[in-house]
């Protein structure tokens, strides 16, 4: 076992039941994860909790792709370091180390987990909202690596929606994006339930113009995460 993948582990055995206490996590659909080869998880993001919430029930490692900004965070940048968190640049620049470490993720059977609004939705702060746009950098990683990609929601049932309690200064202050410091409101999950979608396989767009396949992807993949948000009662 890699020193990441065990760091992770250690920190799931200590972190999950503390967040169960925290928040009621339903789940559904987990059988739709392949069990092997490498896979990406693919999902909505409206809180800082939604990484701790799907590493909660996927009994898998997930190597997390994160905003780069998040290293500058106290305490962040060695949790980063050790649980194999891969940075990432704002503006969807991805440096080459990255490339090869995400892609190492897929070629050693991993799941590599994306959160393809990256930090837009909760920038825009407005959780009645659909989702923002998609970023294809998943898509790309995807069709790079001929890895599924597993669509999943997380449905909050129940939520607080309150004031972030570190000040805009202090925030810039420890490097945070100027539209990041600026976030006013955050969600805090009291009980939400996480919907995995069947994977779109490899077979679908293997085949296709790498351009029309990450078109076919993005496209795919929101339609299959809206869906399960018209059947859970959520905004589309």
């Amino acid at each position: 076992m890699s020193k990441e993948k065990e760091v992770f582990q250690n920190l799931k055995a200590v972190l999950s039941p503390l967040l169960n206490i925290m928040v009621d996590i339903q789940k559904e659909g987990l059988e739709n994860i392949p069990t092997e080869g490498g896979r990406i998880l693919v999902g909505n993001h409206r809180s800082d909790m939604d990484p701790f919430v799907i590493a909660s029930v996927v009994p898998h490692y997930i190597s997390w792709i994160a905003a780069e900004y998040t290293r500058r965070i106290p305490v962040f940048e060695q949790l980063i370091k050790n649980t194999g968190v891969i940075p990432m640049e704002i503006d969807g620049n991805v440096s080459v180390s990255s490339i090869k470490k995400l892609m190492s993720v897929l070629k050693a059977g991993e799941i590599l987990g994306i959160f393809p609004e990256g930090h837009d939705y909760m920038v825009k702060n407005d959780f009645a909202a659909p989702m923002a746009p998609f970023h294809s950098g998943f898509a790309i990683f995807a069709l790079r690596a001929k890895a599924p990609i597993v669509p999943f929601v997380i449905v909050p049932i129940e939520e607080e929606i309150s004031a972030i309690p570190v000040t805009p200064q202090i925030r810039s202050l420890i490097g945070l994006p100027d539209e990041v410091a600026h976030i006013p409101l955050r969600c805090n999950y009291k009980k939400v339930k996480v919907v995995f979608e069947k994977p779109i396989l490899p077979e679908l767009y293997r085949s296709m113009p790498e351009q029309e396949a990450v078109s076919f992807l993005l496209s795919e993949c929101r339609s299959s995460m809206e869906r399960i948000m018209q059947r859970e009662g959520m905004v589309v």
